[in-house]
């Protein structure tokens, strides 16, 4: 705990322990000092300047209402005189420290405690508080000297100057500023912070982030809040709805220490960066109305995944829409209001991936001239997305198992542990299981990030969906070129994706539609569909070989993969799919019921 500075503890020690006691007909304060008690009795005008005149706060209560303060007191606290005059103190917010110190003065006797002293504008002040309490009749009379403790000498006029710089400054700022207390409430806030809740700043303080945001957003600033108590720097992004308005807000909050290293609350600035996020739709190629049913099986575990914040494994070929609907997912989780990252582990280099996701500090390598926070922890309070997980290095397999299981990572070339509250979902088009079995893929790391697996089915798995999935693709594509328009599709067009096999998937067909929007002059939107020939044209087949399934299982598979194939190239038309396949239509069906009816999707 820091010591009185010079000036006030020499004041303190001035004032003698005993007094005498006054005329009859004045009060009976055996330990008010002489020297004041005669100044009382004779020159009360003079008492008056020479306590205004003091850095200290005096300060005088009557049965605990406060009833004479100086001009000390008012600029140690920084509240007027009107807010503090005529009333309890047990009653002002903040003042219960103060307070229940003094309630503990009950002698006439001078007694010198530390405590903390409230301020309006700013974070509490250590102090050191000489308290005297005399008993007149039917009233218990309190005489206090506070002197505010800091390393340097009490207040100047340049410190003044400089807290009044302060305070302009804080109150024109146009970005929210707040500080709060160790139980995370407001104690300050800056107009801004005001103007953008549209109610006055002294609304704000004295409550709680989830009285003022709402307990879901609430709750979750909180767990930074809460961090920053800890001693850690928080940077983050988080969306909030206010007054019917949704805002995104980039936060940096720090703990805030007394002189005595010990921290005492939270600081934290808060930027509009709204205007900076260009409004995304939820992931347009992603609805709740597709036909096919494994496409509807797998929005329904998407939806699950949203709902909770687990890591979540997808799985599919290229070009399928892993990344889309690691997208969706993040956009329908709680975590929509903050960032959605990704990397594609293909594509950077092995020498460059640790640094781009745990970041480095300045000359961790050549080149390295300052520090560089990675993609976890741009991420805090968000989402990354770990696109093509299975091309990591060993080395990076083994740094990321430990921030899944710690939360906490060492930046490269660091000490210092960093703590970062991301969601991962990693996507692969590789078979891990093999990955693993071949030793190219950490064990444990599959097992870490296995939790929530979702397989994300190729476009020619769900035919049925192209026309709608086609209608959203165009619409979106639309947007993006600034097209005056949206065209509808041409039919003939519409039935020719049907017939074609959509080997790069849903990359593939937007490929096809884009260019088509390019040549685009009016009325309905013609395409040209590759491989419109499907007689000709070469089919494939994957099959799940999951260890265990019997031979009947993948025989049904295959039969029900043959009569999707033959539907596709027949446009639809389940009657001459199932002439073309030399079965009759109720066959074709029942195949089909067959296997759906064992848990496999069906068409």
């Amino acid at each position: 705990m820091p010591v009185p500075s010079s000036k006030a503890k020499a004041y303190l020690e001035a004032i003698p322990l005993e007094g005498t006691a006054l005329p009859e007909n004045r009060f009976k304060l055996n330990s008010i000092p002489q020297s004041i008690s005669g100044i009382v009795t004779r020159h009360s005008s003079m008492l008056v300047q020479v306590v205004d005149i003091l850095f200290d706060a005096i300060l005088i209560m009557n049965n605990g209402i406060i009833s004479e303060i100086n001009q000390g007191f008012l600029s140690m606290t920084g509240f007027q005189a009107k807010e503090i005059l005529g009333r309890k103190m047990a009653d002002l917010d903040g003042w219960g420290e103060l307070n229940f110190s003094l309630s503990k003065v009950v002698s006439e006797k001078i007694v010198t405690f530390e405590s903390v002293v409230p301020r309006r504008h700013s974070i509490p002040v250590p102090a050191t508080v000489r308290a005297v309490r005399a008993l007149v009749g039917d009233s218990s009379i309190l005489f206090a000297v506070i002197a505010g403790m800091t390393e340097n000498e009490p207040a100047s006029a340049d410190l003044l100057r400089s807290a009044e710089r302060y305070r302009s400054l804080f109150e024109s700022v146009k970005d929210l500023v707040f500080i709060k207390d160790k139980d995370l409430k407001f104690s300050d806030v800056n107009p801004s912070m005001g103007d953008t809740f549209g109610i006055h700043p002294s609304e704000i303080v004295g409550r709680t982030t989830e009285e003022v945001y709402g307990q879901e957003v609430g709750t979750r600033i909180r767990e930074w809040d809460m961090r920053a108590l800890s001693g850690e720097t928080i940077e983050d992004e988080h969306g909030v709805e206010i007054n019917g308005e949704r805002l995104i807000f980039h936060d940096v909050r720090t703990p805030i220490r007394n002189s005595a290293g010990n921290i005492v609350g939270v600081c934290g600035i808060s930027r509009n960066v709204t205007e900076r996020r260009p409004h995304e739709s939820n992931s347009a190629i992603y609805s709740g109305d597709y036909r096919s049913k494994t496409m509807k099986r797998t929005m329904e575990l998407a939806s699950q995944a949203s709902a909770r914040d687990s890591i979540v494994l997808l799985q599919g070929e290229s070009g399928s829409g892993k990344d889309h609907l690691a997208k969706w997912i993040h956009d329908h989780s709680k975590r929509s209001g903050s960032r959605f990252l990704a990397i594609n582990c293909a594509t950077v280099p092995q020498e460059l991936a640790e640094s781009e996701l745990f970041g480095h500090e300045s000359g961790a390598f050549t080149g390295a001239r300052s520090r560089k926070r990675g993609l976890l922890e741009l991420a805090e309070g968000g989402t990354l997305l770990l696109n093509e997980v299975g091309e990591l290095s060993q080395s990076l397999q083994s740094k990321l198992l430990v921030f899944l299981d710690s939360k906490s990572f060492h930046r490269l070339g660091g000490e210092s542990n960093v703590r970062v509250d991301a969601r991962i979902i990693a996507a692969t088009h590789k078979n891990l299981d093999e990955e693993v079995a071949t030793g190219r893929f950490s064990k444990a790391l599959f097992y870490r990030l296995n939790v929530f697996p979702i397989v994300v089915p190729p476009l020619r798995n769900r035919i049925e969906d192209i026309p709608l999935l086609s209608r959203e693709l165009v619409g979106k594509v639309s947007k993006e070129m600034n097209l005056s328009g949206i065209p509808k599709l041409d039919q003939e067009s519409l039935r020719k994706l049907t017939l074609y096999n959509w080997p790069g998937n849903v990359r593939e067909l937007r490929n096809v539609l884009e260019k088509g929007l390019i040549l685009w002059q009016s009325g309905r939107l013609k395409l040209d569909v590759p491989s419109m020939d499907s007689r000709t044209q070469d089919w494939s087949l994957s099959l799940d070989f999951t260890p265990g399934k019997k031979l009947n299982e993948l025989t049904r598979e295959v039969t029900k993969s043959i009569c999707i194939e033959a539907i596709r190239r027949n446009g639809g038309n389940r009657t001459a799919a199932a002439k073309s396949l030399g079965m009759s239509r109720d066959s074709l069906y029942r195949h089909l019921r067959n296997h759906d009816a064992r848990g496999t999707d069906k068409h």
